[in-house]
């Protein structure tokens, strides 16, 4: 199951979210994705017998956890092995709603009640309008993002963990269910309607009157004791919540609403403004995420793993560098004065930062009139040619792959051209890393021969940065194409860049190094067959 450190071959461990009765959460890295995942580990359930649970059983598990709405979190990815269950959801920026109710130490406001009770509601509607029951709705598994967003975790679990031929409400937790769920009946949607029942009492007063320790103890508690309504424990709370709260935890079934839906048309306007409770619980959020971010042990992870959590941030400063790089040369071609040379370059940059596609298009559109002063309009239609095909199949993108050919001069001036295949190949996807690492290397040996006409055209000089368009000195970038050789070395840096991405995509130092290796070995060997 797990190699060099990885899950399932391809997950790295990077910190333990949390553990429960119902297994583990890890927060990992998806090596082939490039993104933080959360991963929960469930011990598969026996039966009777001690055999592994049916097939049927796990696919009825499955399908509970695959559900896609905006309020459920996302499953990317379900497996198993012998005798563990992997779930693969998306990592949710944010806190569970427990960890928000532990640290405040009081109940919320009703505008974020409001908030969570909308969002519930919307994602268990759409759940049961698919036939699939969450059965284990508490605090722990209503996430809250740090926009103030509201994401139900979890679907399936329950399903999963009762499928040992226990009773269903085993799968669920003490306090959140409901006396049919306790004593093993056949379930509906009001089994969750009473869990978020008890979800919104909790809100309210800050205590859960049902929880217990022993399933006989939660079953007294719902059936002989009567729990306080809400008002009675906090006051000034609009009149309406009790009647609507105490029906929706009204021990049978038959006496409680037929749906959520009901439950929060009802409870709604007695609370206060969804999206208001929304702003306020992203701004609580943010506030305590932030606390808990400097707890977490991030000496653990490799470099591309923190820089991977910035990959937004470095795409643009690329993207920026490369349209500004292309606006600069450009506009000093055209000898605008140097004011409108300066307005000019900051608008394009600014554009690149906020939208990288389009300051990359700015950038080449200002290269393309260059050279129509230069070189007149018809060599300028060719160019513009080639620039928008550039762009519409590789620039649009605003990914580091589009912008690396424009700034691949800037390696080599630093001597460190070959990195580029490397650097793209641990970046990027194989088929990506081999189009930008050939595109880079036609870039770099063009604009190396216009200045020095002497292959393997690696070298450029310092003064490209000042005189960017004195490419036609030695009437090499032409020349350099003239020579198969050439071409041979643009698929070898091609090579180069599939090779590590492939090999890298494992993840682990031992893959990268090899990768590394045979990158080295697909650079040297074409020059060897130029040479």
């Amino acid at each position: 199951m797990e190699e060099h450190g990885l899950i399932l071959d391809r997950y790295r461990p990077l910190a333990l979210l949390g553990e429960g009765g119902h297994g583990s959460v890890v927060l990992a890295y998806d090596t082939k994705m490039a993104r933080r995942v959360a991963i929960k580990r469930l011990p598969l359930p026996l039966s009777e017998d001690g055999r592994p649970v049916s097939k049927r059983g796990l696919g009825e598990a499955r399908t509970a956890a695959l559900l896609n709405h905006p309020g459920i979190v996302t499953v990317h990815e379900w497996d198993t092995d012998a005798d563990e269950a992997f779930l693969i959801m998306e990592h949710v920026d944010g806190l569970p709603l427990s960890e928000l109710l532990d640290r405040t130490g009081a109940p919320l406001d009703l505008d974020e009640i409001a908030a969570v009770v909308a969002d519930v509601a919307a994602a268990l509607r759409f759940a049961h309008d698919n036939g699939v029951l969450h059965l284990d709705l508490k605090p722990d598994n209503v996430l809250i993002t740090r926009e103030g967003r509201i994401k139900i975790a979890d679907f399936g679990v329950a399903a999963l963990t009762g499928l040992g031929g226990h009773a269903p409400g085993l799968g669920g937790t003490l306090g959140y269910m409901p006396l049919e769920q306790l004593v093993g009946e056949q379930l509906d949607e009001r089994c969750d309607e009473w869990a978020l029942a008890a979800l919104t009492y909790e809100m309210l007063t800050g205590r859960n009157p049902f929880a217990a320790d022993r399933v006989d103890d939660a079953i007294f508690r719902i059936e002989l004791e009567d729990a306080p309504a809400p008002s009675d424990l906090v006051r000034r709370l609009p009149a309406g919540i009790d009647g609507v709260v105490m029906t929706g935890l009204a021990p049978h079934r038959g006496q409680r609403y037929r749906t959520v839906a009901e439950f929060a048309s009802d409870l709604t306007p007695h609370l206060g403004d969804p999206q208001a409770g929304r702003d306020s619980l992203g701004r609580l959020v943010c506030a305590l995420a932030e606390e808990a971010d400097e707890g977490v042990p991030l000496e653990g992870l490799g470099l591309w793993d923190r820089l991977s959590n910035r990959g937004h941030l470095v795409s643009r400063a690329g993207a920026t560098a490369a349209a500004s790089w292309c606006a600069y040369s450009a506009l000093t071609h055209l000898e605008l004065p140097p004011a409108a040379e300066w307005v000019a370059g900051a608008v394009v940059a600014a554009c690149a930062w906020a939208a990288p596609p389009l300051g990359l298009a700015l950038g080449l559109l200002a290269v393309v009139a260059a050279e129509a002063v230069a070189a007149g309009p018809w060599l300028a239609v060719l160019v513009f040619a080639a620039v928008a095909a550039y762009w519409w199949f590789v620039g649009r993108s605003g990914k580091g792959y589009a912008f690396t050919p424009i700034l691949a001069p800037a390696f080599a001036v630093a001597r460190c051209g070959f990195a580029i295949p490397m650097l793209l190949g641990f970046a990027f996807g194989p088929a990506w890393a081999a189009l930008s690492s050939a595109l880079s290397a036609a870039v770099v040996m063009t604009t190396a021969a216009a200045y020095r006409p002497i292959a393997p055209y690696l070298s450029v000089p310092l003064r490209f940065f000042s005189e960017p368009w004195n490419l036609g000195e030695h009437g090499g970038a032409g020349a350099v194409w003239a020579n198969p050789g050439a071409y041979v070395t643009v698929a070898a840096w091609g090579l180069a860049g599939l090779m590590m991405s492939l090999l890298s995509r494992r993840g682990t130092r031992r893959a990268a190094a090899a990768g590394m290796a045979a990158a080295t070995a697909a650079l040297v060997i074409g020059y060897v067959v130029w040479g």
